[in-house]
């Protein structure tokens, strides 16, 4: 099913015309973006374009949505990196993990007893993060 063209309609003299066509491109004026503060349930969130436009009829500005797209914010979070490593039990090296994850080597050890210890069978040793 297509979708249907945004309007953009005056408020004072009810002239309207879509957006994309020729006389949206003739009077828009300026354009910014505005990013939703909280993303959706799925990770995305809402970007959206706002713009003014001067009304050929009357003048007035008329201010709105010119559209909308979701964005995906790429990469998971450090600390989802981390869990990661750890819940595939694999020995891995300190040094290249914390210059992957993009955290100082002593956080991370830091981050790893504390996994120790809440009853993650390892051990830190040499520089490596050893699984028993």
């Amino acid at each position: 099913m297509a979708k249907k063209p945004k309007v953009i309609k005056c408020k004072k003299c009810d002239n309207s015309f879509e957006i994309g066509s020729d006389e949206d491109k003739e009077t828009r004026n300026k354009e910014w973006t505005m990013v939703a503060p909280m993303p959706d349930k799925d990770g995305n969130v809402t970007i959206t374009l706002m713009a003014t436009w001067h009304c050929s009829n009357c003048g007035k500005t008329i201010r709105g949505s010119a559209g909308k797209t979701k964005g995906e914010f790429s990469g998971k979070s450090k600390k989802q990196q981390i869990d990661e490593l750890i819940e595939m039990e694999e020995d891995f090296d300190l040094e290249e993990v914390a210059d992957a994850v993009g955290v100082k080597i002593e956080n991370l050890e830091k981050i790893l007893k504390v996994h120790i210890k809440k009853g993650v069978k390892a051990k830190i040793e040499d520089g490596e993060f050893i699984f028993s």
